[in-house]
């Protein structure tokens, strides 16, 4: 799953891994304590996936003309 981005209500993530929900105990741990492990700065469930992602604040480009 690299590189794959994902929009979420407008807005943009780079998904770093998904897992299975029942994968990773999430009352035993700390969703900070897997965000610094992850280096990520968000996490989802859905699907029945945990998404470790980061958004993608500003996009820089340069329109190529031809």
């Amino acid at each position: 799953m690299r590189n794959k981005v994902i929009e979420v209500e407008g807005r943009l993530f780079q998904v770093k891994r998904t897992f299975p929900e029942n994968r990773i105990n999430l009352e035993k741990g700390s969703i900070e304590d897997l965000k610094t492990y992850f280096h990520c700065d968000t996490l989802f469930k859905a699907q029945g996936l945990l998404w470790v992602v980061n958004e993608i604040k500003d996009i820089n480009y340069e329109e190529i003309k031809n």
